[in-house]
């Protein structure tokens, strides 16, 4: 087998890129990324790479003229770990199915972070980023996936982990489905809501028509909520609206809601997506006016919703007015007002206090996800 590395190259990027497709390409789940999207990140002119003291290194594996594996270790120098340690990441993790090929890559990507950045704690998978695609899917292999899910061939939590990794963090998925089982759900929290609005709070809907507008208020509202969450780096708002390009197709704005406490101060907000796996598979990763054309039909015929974020400023958080469990009746009696009652509440960690807003529910979280850490 043999290995070449490189920065930046456009024969050795078509190949990089070209790998994941081949790799999929039987697969009926597989939603396919953005072809234009993932050469842009692996492009010179990305932002990331204009970031003083960022760094990276892609490899690729050959088995003959043939590629068999792709990896990048990358450095990002605004990414600490909660002790404060300097963090290495690998990304962009494709391996064909054998466990010699996965650990030649780890072996190159974590030998090229520590001899060229000294860094001996690493993450993955990771994209730079937790603004970028992150974590493997472990659990719910067989269920229909949605557009955002982490996804990957189900060997490799097994490669990472025969190589030395072990699980930094654990989330989960959960659907639910019917009205009876998301009003059953959201009981408790009509209460909580019905005393929130008689002390002032406001839930608005994100159906503002400057989206722009809407947009600063997400970012400034994720910046603050989110600034305490394993692996948070700042982004520049201009950073974060190019990240978000693609929301304006996407996003549910009945479901969508900005929380104002009783001085009118912005405190929270949710972020839920129709969920258009469907669609975004029909476009083949392809971005021209057919595909867009079929992206358009098939999103018309989403039913099913994703409550894909939420979040408060610390100084809310901390009073316990039990503003979550009041955000999250907002956003169900909206979802059924508007006639959905299919819902993925998506991507909780295990830990965080918002996955005790389902205790009691009967549906068992049947998508698992993990990040990753090595310390060589």
């Amino acid at each position: 087998m043999a290995m070449t590395s490189f920065r930046f190259d456009s024969s050795l990027t078509r190949d990089f890129i070209d790998f994941g497709y081949s790799l999929y390409r039987n697969d009926a789940r597989w939603i396919p990324p953005f072809r234009r999207a993932v050469a842009g990140q692996l492009s010179p002119d990305y932002f990331i790479h204009q970031k003083p003291g960022n760094d990276h290194r892609n490899f690729l594996a050959y088995q003959g003229r043939r590629v068999v594996g792709r990896v990048s270790a990358m450095a990002n120098a605004a990414l600490k770990d909660i002790d404060g340690t300097a963090v290495g990441l690998v990304g962009f993790f494709e391996c064909a199915e054998d466990p010699a090929v996965a650990a030649d890559l780890l072996d190159k990507a974590s030998d090229w972070l520590r001899s060229e950045h000294g860094l001996r704690r690493i993450w993955g998978p990771m994209n730079f980023d937790i603004w970028h695609g992150y974590r493997f899917l472990t659990k719910g292999f067989g269920e229909e996936p949605f557009f955002g899910e982490p996804d990957n061939k189900p060997y490799y939590p097994d490669y990472f982990e025969r190589y030395g990794f072990t699980r930094r963090r654990t989330w989960e998925s959960l659907e639910i489905r019917g009205r009876a089982a998301l009003e059953s759900l959201i009981i408790r929290g009509k209460e909580r809501h019905t005393l929130l609005v008689e002390r002032g709070y406001r839930f608005v809907p994100a159906e503002s028509r400057d989206n722009r507008a809407d947009l600063k208020k997400l970012y400034e509202l994720m910046s603050r909520s989110f600034s305490g969450f394993l692996g948070f780096t700042p982004l520049a708002l201009e950073e974060f609206e190019k990240l978000s390009g693609r929301l304006k197709y996407a996003l549910a704005k009945p479901m969508s809601v900005f929380v104002y406490d009783e001085a009118g101060g912005l405190v929270a907000f949710t972020l839920t997506f129709y969920e258009l796996s469907a669609a975004v598979r029909a476009m083949k990763g392809r971005e021209h006016p057919l595909s867009l054309m079929k992206f358009l039909f098939r999103r018309r015929q989403a039913r099913r919703l994703n409550f894909y974020a939420a979040g408060m400023i610390p100084e809310v958080q901390a009073k316990g007015t039990g503003l979550g469990r009041a955000g999250l009746y907002y956003v169900v009696d909206q979802a059924l007002r508007h006639g959905y009652e299919d819902i993925l509440f998506s991507l909780m960690a295990k830990e965080n206090r918002v996955r005790g807003l389902f205790r009691g529910s009967d549906r068992e979280a049947r998508r698992e996800y993990a990040l990753y850490e090595l310390n060589t």
